[in-house]
């Protein structure tokens, strides 16, 4: 028996093969295309997302064709946020808005004002990030396809009605939405109304774990596979990466280092924190929710500060780093770069470097932004525990993962052990694989073992005081540089740019 796991991703696609052991038996990944048609504008055609899916699927079929043949159950893991508009015939009216997409922002500005109690309700603030203001964005703006949507569906949804010909999604998709109540996991009605968008353009709302429907007939011949073979809801890409790290126990925690970050904590009724500068969302599993440090910075810093001092080979220069030893650098790093969430939510957040004199070479300032990151983290965490006891090991994944140096630092930083799992680079297809086999009859705790540890990372301990003392005055930073820059006229009015 095997049990495949698709994650729908925004740059690619990928599918993992599982037997009943959970080991990996073959993995393939196809790159995606991203339409960016103007600054700020990110969209993909959801067919894209079903031709990934084919051609990952011919490959395991070609690499691996005993196994693939012995598939009993298939999940799905997929990016969040990015909506797809079908009409009644289930074709798409135009082309995706991906959770990237910024064009919605003033539409964001006035759902804050105009919905009382929505943060709350949803368990975010308003963005442009989430459905609800690119759907508005949509009605005011192309009222052709607003007005020929049937129904709304989100990318790894749409992949399951080409596969079952179900229409449905599940909670942490929906959760993802801003269209969704947390607490009582059903759609808000406010919101819903206030867009003019009836709920039955929405789809049933299933756990990840349930079975959505079966593999049709014609999709099954083509795919080389039997018909009728389960098909699990799934989830969003980020709690079924939690459910591939077997994190689905509250206090459970990850760190995903990618282009930015995010700090995820497992929790077990839905507590959003009253300034509401945490994401607050419903797991894909039953009777669990989470909370997300979001951060939009990440490795993209050091991809930056490496071209900024002509640097090409990043690992080199962070050997350099490691070289100097485990102390703080002597320069601060604001890393804002593209803006903030957690905790800010001020996309005119920017970045800044503080502490600067003519000594100062490209391995002070790539260490600054190595700390930099690291202490966003930290205010992530400072959030999170507030809300969650954080309990045992961090994980962390994502290309910083990679990073010894980078890894030991935000160890020192966040003083907790972290763990690098195995495989860390497939957890949200695997986890899509994990909710495939409990679909098809699996226990939860069967199906959802703890990773297995990769390397381990412990904090420097005789460091962390000195780390301390910087994180007070990297705390200070923002609100003083937000005074200074609006004093001086220095930010970029960005409001309404691209609607």
């Amino acid at each position: 028996m095997t049990y495949l796991g698709l994650d729908i991703g925004t740059t690619a696609t990928k599918a993992i093969l599982v037997d009943e052991r959970q080991s990996v038996v073959a993995t393939a990944t196809v790159p995606s295309r991203i339409d960016q048609p103007g600054p700020g504008l990110s969209e993909q055609d959801p067919e894209t997302w079903v031709d990934g899916i084919r051609q990952a699927l011919a490959r395991l079929r070609t690499t691996a064709p005993e196994p693939y043949a012995a598939i009993r159950a298939i999940g799905l893991s997929g990016q969040m946020h990015s909506i797809a508009l079908l009409d009644d015939r289930l074709r798409p009216v135009r082309p995706a808005l991906l959770w990237n997409d910024t064009r919605g922002q003033a539409q964001a500005g006035r759902l804050q004002q105009d919905v009382p109690g929505l943060g709350r309700a949803t368990g975010v603030r308003p963005m442009a990030s989430f459905s609800a203001a690119k759907l508005l964005w949509i009605r005011e703006n192309d009222p052709a396809a607003f007005a020929a949507m049937r129904h709304v569906l989100w990318a790894k949804d749409y992949v399951r009605l080409w596969l079952t010909g179900e229409l449905a999604t599940d909670m942490s998709d929906a959760a993802g939405s801003q269209l969704f109540d947390q607490e009582n996991r059903t759609w808000y009605n406010p919101i819903c109304d206030y867009l003019g968008l009836g709920t039955d353009r929405l789809p049933i709302l299933r756990e990840g774990t349930d079975r959505a429907g079966r593999l049709r007939a014609d999709v099954a011949r083509d795919l080389g596979l039997a018909p009728g073979v389960t098909v699990a809801t799934g989830g969003g890409d980020t709690p079924v990466g939690a459910v591939g790290l077997g994190q689905v126990e509250a206090g459970q925690s990850f760190i995903s280092l990618g282009t930015g970050a995010v700090y995820v904590t497992v929790q077990d009724g839905y507590a959003p924190d009253a300034e509401i500068r945490l994401h607050s969302f419903a797991h894909c599993i039953p009777r669990r929710w989470y909370q997300m440090a979001a951060m939009l910075n990440g490795a993209s810093c050091l991809a930056w500060v490496a071209a900024l001092c002509h640097e090409s080979d990043i690992p080199a220069l962070l050997r350099r780093v490691q070289g100097r030893g485990m102390r703080p650098s002597r320069v601060l790093f604001l890393p804002y770069l593209r803006g903030e969430r957690t905790p800010y939510h001020d996309t005119d957040a920017r970045g800044a470097f503080i502490g600067l004199d003519a000594s100062c070479d490209a391995v002070d300032l790539a260490r600054a932004v190595l700390e930099g990151v690291a202490f966003s983290l930290r205010q992530g965490q400072d959030l999170l525990a507030g809300q969650q006891p954080i309990a045992g090991p961090v994980a962390l994944i994502g290309g910083g993962a990679r990073s010894t140096e980078w890894a030991g630092i935000i160890a020192t930083i966040l003083g907790r052990e972290l763990v690098v799992p195995r495989h860390a680079e497939h957890a949200c297809a695997i986890g899509a694989a994990r909710l495939a086999m409990v679909a098809d009859g699996w226990p939860m705790a069967d199906a959802t073992p703890p990773f297995a540890v990769e390397k381990t990372i412990v904090p420097d301990r005789d460091a962390m005081p000195l780390y301390d003392e910087r994180y007070a005055c990297f705390r200070d930073l923002y609100p003083a540089l937000q005074s200074i820059s609006r004093n001086a006229g220095l930010q970029d009015d960005l409001s309404g740019k691209f609607s």
